[in-house]
């Protein structure tokens, strides 16, 4: 399989440490070159002073001892009357040199370092740069990873970007569930606003018909209410899940023998063909996400006819499908169906009725149980909703 380009561009890169061994493996050898050459030049500056100021015949000395020849006795003589007391000048001297060498490659290591290093921790600093304009507000901040970034820079502005990406999802996400849970709240509360000034000034009569209809609108509120903070539970990885080995075709029956009454005044007309499908599950959970469904296909597959539910067993998974005979989805939307709030236009507009919601429920009841559901429309016309979850004694 091909690796994908930026994780090639990633394993590339040297980690941090080898980039750092590297810049002191070369400032160190930079300073002992530099004072190597500098000790050297120095060494023939001074010899060549100390010649200058040798006479002809302790020059002449200097040269025998140079070429290996013994020099003669007046010159050898005149050569060490005249060198005599040099050796501490010349000491002090060198001393002195080897201070002002050490000193200068020092500085010289420490300067090389200064801008190798600045090269190098240059992606720190973006990545610090950026988290400021984060913590600022501006969330589409970005980090970006120098030419010459560590493997451990490089990570670092990677994961620090899809950190602010998701902060962006998050806050866009948010916004919109505000903006939706207002609208499903506006409709209900204005007629229950409505109807009891209304009853108030005498217009409606406060009998049992109008107190039903707005316990209707009541029970709405609640199950958008139960519905948002079962979303939450699972957005914050807080759903207690009882999980047992159930049989998923007695769910569905358990579920049947409540809400079929409901499917049959809608025009709907269970045809069941259930196998017995164990899987581990929380039995409750379970049946709430297959009363969404039922609902869901109430609502928007009305006056449709037949509606098959089956369940049946694939390899490791017990699989559960419903299809329903309605006006199915629009081309590309089968992501969107599980989305909050997330209604297509015609028969699955908001006067409908339900929160939006039965649908993300079912998602993520049945991922928190290590399952997938899926929407998608089929040739004969509306629907095709399909729950895998894995069966029990599945082998891992």
């Amino acid at each position: 399989m091909t690796e994908p380009p930026i994780r090639r561009r990633r394993w590339r890169r040297w980690p941090l440490s080898r980039q750092i061994a590297i810049v002191l493996a070369g400032a160190v050898l930079m300073n002992a070159v530099l004072f190597v050459v500098t000790m050297t030049i120095f060494v023939s500056i001074e010899e060549q002073r100390i010649e200058r100021t040798l006479s002809p015949a302790a020059t002449r000395a200097l040269r025998a001892s140079e070429a290996s020849r013994l020099p003669r006795t007046e010159d050898l003589a005149a050569y060490l009357r005249e060198t005599r007391g040099m050796e501490d000048l010349v000491d002090e001297r060198i001393n002195t040199a080897l201070a002002l060498f050490t000193l200068l490659a020092a500085t010289a290591g420490f300067a090389l370092g200064y801008v190798l290093l600045g090269r190098l921790g240059r992606g720190l600093n973006n990545v610090a740069h950026a988290a400021r304009r984060v913590a600022e507000g501006d969330l589409s901040a970005q980090a970006s990873a120098p030419k010459w970034a560590s493997r451990e820079e490089y990570q670092l502005a990677s994961d620090f970007n899809a950190m602010s990406r998701s902060l962006q999802r998050a806050e866009r996400e948010l916004a919109e569930s505000t903006a939706a849970v207002a609208h499903e709240l506006r409709t209900p509360l204005t007629i229950l606003r409505g109807r009891l000034h209304g009853i108030e000034d005498g217009v409606f009569p406060g009998g049992p018909e109008e107190m039903r209809g707005l316990l209707f609108q009541v029970e709405g509120l609640g199950r958008l209410i139960d519905d948002l903070q079962t979303l939450n539970l699972a957005k914050s990885n807080r759903m207690l899940l009882d999980l047992v080995a159930v049989d998923l075709s007695e769910q569905v029956e358990h579920v049947l023998a409540v809400v079929r009454p409901d499917l049959e005044a809608a025009g709907l007309d269970p045809v069941l063909d259930l196998v017995p499908a164990v899987v581990v599950a929380d039995g409750g959970r379970l049946r709430q996400a297959i009363s969404a469904v039922l609902n869901n296909a109430q609502r928007y597959a009305a006056q449709s006819g037949v509606l098959r539910i089956h369940t049946r067993i694939e390899e490791d998974d017990g699989v559960l499908e419903i299809v329903d005979h309605g006006p199915g989805l629009p081309p590309g939307t089968s992501e969107l169906a599980f989305d909050r709030f997330w209604r297509a236009e015609g028969s699955r507009a908001r006067h409908s009725g339900g929160t939006g919601l039965g649908l993300a429920i079912v998602r993520v009841i049945v991922e928190a149980h290590g399952g997938s559901a899926t929407l998608e429309s089929h040739d004969g016309g509306g629907t095709v909703f399909t729950m895998r979850l894995p069966r029990a004694g599945r082998s891992t």
